[in-house]
């Protein structure tokens, strides 16, 4: 069978003692990758707490600045890669996102990969004044980033650039990062422009396994990705395919019909009632497929971060596949 790696997502509504003591046990396991999100508000039914019912609930959620955050734990960890899942094209001049992701570059000795999107949570962008636009702006300025982010990490300048939303006039870009090559992750799976724009210029994409994807959806992603890569020129062996997952190793069975039924009101009830909750062997069955089809990292959403839980991880699921 085929090496897979792991990433494990740590959700920024919980405290940041929580984090920091997850991202810590997570830096001594067989973890490749650690994500925080980046986001202004909590967005999404797996980031939730059981007890939380409504989107005004879910709206007034603490939750914590990711690179922020990202930039704390590059200071504590010293093995595992980080990032953010993934930064919103709409949320940063690139220039800007760059710079920082060079920044905590250096703080952690060369361990950041730079993950983008479009962006897609309208209130998000709302509440924050934040402009988000039609899905062809969103597209169009994806794209811009993935150019400008490309090109300043490519040397030090000056560099110059004009496109519709962004624009770089003699930029000179220095340090450059400390790892010889930082990657850049296009997350996302729309075939006409997306997954052009990972074939044109990232090093990584990642698609949704379940809750917003399937099995079948990223195996014909992915063969769409390799014809694009064909046009553009490149061998689609370059670009590392990420697959999310949402799922845990839940040893109480009723808290994982709990969590599972939860979790039925935001999804249709054979999707909830499949969700690899609970025995070990659930999580190794949903992993093994894409394993076979060559994907290659897991990025885990939704474990509980309690350092029991993620020993649980460590030892049952990811040391199946060492």
């Amino acid at each position: 069978m085929p090496r897979i790696h792991f990433g494990l997502e740590i959700p920024n509504v919980l405290p940041w003692e929580t984090l920091c003591a997850a991202a810590l046990r997570a830096d001594l396991q067989r973890w490749r990758t650690l994500w925080t999100y980046d986001h202004l508000l909590p967005c999404t039914a797996e980031e939730l707490p059981l007890t939380v019912s409504s989107a005004e609930d879910c709206e007034a959620g603490p939750i914590l600045e990711g690179w922020t955050l990202l930039a704390a734990l590059a200071a504590l960890t010293r093995r595992v890669r980080l990032g953010c899942m993934v930064s919103p094209a709409s949320f940063r001049p690139p220039g800007l996102l760059a710079k920082m992701a060079v920044t905590v570059d250096h703080i952690s000795q060369g361990r950041v990969e730079l993950g983008l999107g479009t962006g897609w949570h309208e209130r998000e962008h709302e509440a924050f004044g934040i402009p988000l636009g039609s899905l062809r702006d969103r597209s169009d300025r994806l794209e811009e980033a993935a150019q400008v982010i490309r090109l300043l990490l490519s040397g030090p300048g000056p560099s110059d650039f004009q496109g519709r939303f962004f624009r770089l006039v003699r930029a000179p870009f220095a340090p450059p990062p400390r790892q010889a090559h930082l990657p850049l992750l296009v997350a996302g799976g729309g075939e006409k422009r997306t997954l052009r724009t990972v074939a044109r210029y990232a090093d990584a994409c990642n698609l949704y396994g379940n809750v917003f994807g399937s099995l079948s959806e990223v195996r014909h992603k992915l063969r769409v990705l390799d014809e694009l890569c064909q046009e553009a020129g490149r061998d689609p062996g370059q670009v590392r395919r990420t697959v999310t997952l949402y799922g845990d190793v839940i040893e109480d069975p009723r808290r994982a019909r709990e969590l599972r039924a939860w979790l039925g009101q935001h999804l249709p009830d054979e999707e909830a009632e499949a969700l690899p909750l609970g025995e070990p062997s659930r999580l190794i069955e949903a992993v093994e497929p894409y394993v076979a089809l060559g994907v290659d990292e897991i990025v885990l959403n939704g474990p509980d971060l309690d350092l029991e839980g993620l020993e649980r991880l460590d030892r049952q699921v990811l040391a199946a596949f060492d």
